[in-house]
C-alpha cells in the first residue's frame, strides 16, 4: 500500500500482485505491516499515553552532561502536572512527525460529558485546538460519549477541534448494547439517530469502537450466525454511522468462531468485513499482540511488527477506502515482561507504520448558516481550506473539484443546493511542510534553514438552498494524488421555512437629453463698449443609468470655442454653463478651441426623471473688439454621458 495512490482500473493487476511481495527487503523488518500507512493518515490513539498524563509513569529525563541524551527524553525538571505532560506528548509526537491523533478523556480535558446542563467549554476547548495547531497535530476523532442527552455539546466540542467524525470506546451502552440480538438491533437504532444528527449538523458520522466482545459475541440473524458487529453495520445506515476496527481485539473475539480457537480465521473475518462494508470503517486501532484468543488482554499487547497479527492484507483492503490509522498499545506497568514504555513504543510503532512518501488531502468538513431558499450563492459562502498533511506533494488535476450528494439525500436536486463559488486548487502543487533545519557548522553548505509550512489552496463553496425547512447534505469531491478516502469533504446546510421572492420589471439603461429651444440670441453687440452679454437655453434631463455627466464642445474647425460671422470671429472665447436645482449658480466656463473636445458642464451621481436643466452662455465684447455687420454664432455639441450604465 506504499504512497496510497489511487487504485483505478487498469491498476487491478499490480494491485493483486502486490500481496505477494509484501515482504520485500525494504520491508523486511516488519513485514506483517506491508507497505505501511501515508504520514497524514496514520498517527495514535492519545490512550497510550494515559498513565503518563496522569502520573507521568513512562517518562524519560535526559541525563546530565556530559552524558550522550537519551532517545526521546526531556531535559529536566520533566512536567510535573498533566498539562505541561499533554504539551511534552504533543512536542514529542511533532518530532516524531506524527500528524493524527485520537483523543481520550485525559485528565483536565475540556470535553463535554453526559450532563446537558454543563456550559460547553468553549474557552478549554479552543486552547486545545490551538495548541494541536501549534504542533500541527490534526484532532480527527474523539472517544467521547454516544448518548443522546449532550449530543449537541458532543457535535459542538468536535467542530471547534476540527474533527470529521465522532464517537466512544465501544458500543454506546457497553456490554448491554451487545448481549442481546434485541440489545443489537435497540443499538444499531440509537447509533442511526446520533449520526443523522451529527452529520446534518456538518461535523460527520457517528462512529464506534470494538474490544474483543462485540467481535465474539453473535446472534442469529435472519437465521444466519452473526457477529453483533456485523449486525450493527448491517443495520444503520451508510450516511450516518461507521466503524472503528481494533484490529488486535477484533482478531481475538473473531477467533472463537472456531473450535478449536482459530487465529487464522479472526484475521480473515477482520479482512473479510474491511472488504465487505468498503469506506464504512473510518480508522483503525492497529493493535498487535500475541497468543492470539477471545480473552486476549492487555498483557498480550506488542509493539507493532512485534506480534502474531499480520496485518498486510487488511491494510491491502483498506487502501482508498479508509482514512486513519492510529497505532494503539493499551498501558500495562511500565518496563514489566512486555517492555512497556508510551514513547519508546509510540515512536517505534510509528516508525513501524510509515508507509513511502505520499501527499495527503485534509480539509475540515463544513457547514453552513441557514438562509431563505433561493439566497444567491455568492451571499452564503464559506471558504474549504485544502492542505497537505503528507510528505510529498499533492497534485490537483486542472479540472475542478465537483459537489456530489447521495442518491438517499437527493442526488442532483441536493449537490445543486451548494456551489462552487471560487477556488484556486485547480492545477495546483501542493509541497508538503519541512521541518527547521539547524545549522551545521561543520559543513558551511549546510545552513539553518526556517521551517516550512504545508501548501494550501481554498475552494469556496457557497449554501444556496432551492427548498424551504430542508437540511441538504452532498460532498465537495477532489481528485488529486492522494488516498481516495481523503478527498470527500461534508457539506452541510438547512434552509429556512422562508424562501426569497422577486416581483418587478426591467429598465433599459437610458440617456436623454433635451433642448427645448434651437436658438439662443445674445441680441445687438455694440461696437466699442466693453460689456458681457448672456443668454441662456431651457433644456430637459431623464436618465437612469448609475451615474450621468454633461458637456459641451465645439466640432468646428474653424476658430474652435469662439462665435464666427463669415470670415470674421470674435476674439472672446464663448462661455458656457448648466444649472439645475442643486446647482442654480455655476460658474461659466470657457469652451475649447481643440475641436470636438468636451467640457464638462454639470454632473449626476444617479438617475433623474425629467430634470429641468438651464444651459447659460455668456460672450465677452472688448471696447477695442473689431465688429462685422451681420450675425455671429456656433453650433455646439451637447452631450450627456456615463460611466456606470
Amino acid at each position: 500500500m506504499r504512497g496510497f495512490g489511487k487504485v483505478r482500473a487498469g491498476a487491478a493487476v499490480a494491485a493483486a500482485g502486490a500481496l505477494l511481495v509484501l515482504a520485500a527487503p525494504a520491508q523486511a523488518q516488519h513485514p506483517d505491516l506491508g507497505e505501511g500507512a501515508p504520514l497524514g493518515q496514520s498517527g495514535i490513539q492519545l490512550y497510550n499515553f494515559s498513565g503518563y498524563l496522569s502520573n507521568g509513569a513512562g517518562e524519560i529525563v535526559c541525563p546530565a552532561p556530559p552524558a550522550e541524551p537519551t532517545p526521546h527524553c526531556v531535559q529536566p525538571p520533566a512536567p510535573s502536572n498533566s498539562a505541561g505532560r499533554l504539551e511534552r506528548v504533543f512536542q514529542f509526537l511533532q518530532k516524531n512527525q506524527i500528524k493524527v491523533v485520537e483523543l481520550y478523556g485525559y485528565p483536565g480535558n475540556p470535553f463535554p460529558g453526559t450532563n446537558a446542563n454543563t456550559p460547553l467549554n468553549v474557552a478549554g476547548l479552543t486552547a486545545l485546538r490551538a495548541l494541536g495547531d501549534q504542533y500541527g497535530l490534526r484532532f480527527r476523532g474523539r472517544h467521547g460519549n454516544l448518548t443522546e442527552a449532550n449530543w449537541d455539546n458532543q457535535i459542538a466540542a468536535s467542530k471547534i477541534l476540527g474533527q470529521d467524525h465522532i464517537g466512544e470506546a465501544g458500543f454506546p451502552g457497553g456490554a448491554g448494547a451487545y448481549n442481546t440480538y434485541q440489545a443489537t438491533l435497540n443499538t444499531a437504532a440509537l447509533l442511526n439517530r446520533l449520526g443523522k444528527r451529527s452529520v446534518e449538523a456538518g461535523l460527520g458520522p457517528a462512529y464506534f469502537h470494538n474490544h474483543q466482545q462485540e467481535f465474539g459475541t453473535r446472534h442469529m440473524d435472519n437465521g444466519v450466525l452473526k457477529s453483533a458487529w456485523d449486525i450493527v453495520m448491517e443495520r444503520t445506515d451508510p450516511r450516518y454511522v461507521h466503524a472503528q476496527i481494533d484490529i488486535g481485539w477484533a482478531v481475538c473475539g473473531a477467533s472463537g468462531h472456531r473450535d478449536p480457537i482459530d487465529p487464522a480465521y479472526g484475521q480473515q473475518y477482520v479482512t473479510d468485513m474491511i472488504t465487505k462494508y468498503q469506506n464504512r470503517i473510518v480508522s483503525y486501532h492497529v493493535k498487535d499482540l500475541v497468543n492470539i484468543r477471545p480473552t486476549c488482554g492487555n498483557a498480550d499487547q506488542r509493539e507493532l511488527g512485534q506480534g502474531d497479527i499480520v496485518f498486510t492484507p487488511m491494510f491491502v483492503a483498506a487502501k482508498n477506502r479508509s482514512k486513519y490509522y492510529l497505532s494503539e498499545r493499551d498501558p500495562v506497568a511500565v518496563g514489566g515482561p512486555t517492555n512497556f514504555n508510551p514513547f519508546v513504543n509510540t515512536a517505534n510503532s510509528a516508525n513501524a507504520m510509515k508507509g513511502a512518501p505520499a501527499g495527503v488531502l485534509s480539509a475540515d468538513p463544513q457547514s453552513f448558516p441557514s438562509v431563505p431558499a433561493g439566497t444567491p450563492a455568492a451571499a452564503n459562502q464559506q471558504p474549504i481550506v485544502v492542505t497537505n498533511d503528507g510528505d510529498a506533494p499533492l497534485v490537483f488535476p486542472a479540472a475542478a473539484p465537483t459537489i456530489q450528494a447521495d442518491a438517499l439525500d437527493g442526488g442532483n436536486a441536493t449537490a445543486a443546493d451548494f456551489a462552487i463559488v471560487s477556488q484556486d486548487c485547480s492545477g495546483k502543487t501542493l509541497q508538503p511542510a519541512q521541518p527547521a533545519v539547524a545549522d551545521d557548522p561543520t559543513t558551511p553548505e549546510n545552513e539553518a534553514q526556517p521551517a516550512v509550512p504545508a501548501g494550501t489552496c481554498t475552494v469556496n463553496v457557497g449554501f444556496k438552498p432551492t427548498r424551504s425547512g430542508y437540511t441538504s447534505v452532498a460532498r465537495l469531491v477532489f481528485n488529486t494524488n492522494s488516498d481516495d478516502a481523503m478527498e470527500r469533504v461534508l457539506l452541510a446546510g438547512r434552509s429556512t421555512n422562508d424562501a426569497l421572492g422577486t416581483v418587478g420589471g426591467d429598465v433599459p439603461s437610458s440617456l436623454n437629453l433635451q433642448i427645448n429651444s434651437a436658438f439662443g440670441s445674445f441680441g445687438a453687440f455694440v461696437p466699442a463698449v466693453a460689456r458681457n452679454y448672456e443668454t441662456a437655453l431651457a433644456a430637459t434631463v431623464t436618465t437612469t443609468t448609475g451615474d450621468a455627466a454633461l458637456s459641451v464642445s465645439d466640432p468646428s474647425s474653424t476658430a474652435t470655442g469662439h462665435l464666427v460671422n463669415g470670415a470674421f470671429s470674435l476674439p472672446s472665447v464663448l462661455q458656457a454653463r448648466a444649472a439645475n436645482a442643486a446647482q442654480p449658480n455655476p460658474p461659466y466656463a470657457p469652451l475649447s478651441e481643440t475641436p470636438g473636445a468636451p467640457v464638462e458642464l454639470l454632473t449626476w451621481s444617479g438617475p433623474t426623471t425629467s430634470e429641468a436643466v438651464t444651459l447659460g452662455f455668456r460672450q465677452a465684447i472688448g471696447a477695442s473688439d473689431v465688429l462685422r455687420a451681420g450675425s455671429y454664432s456656433k453650433t455646439l455639441t451637447f452631450t450627456l454621458s456615463t460611466t456606470t450604465p
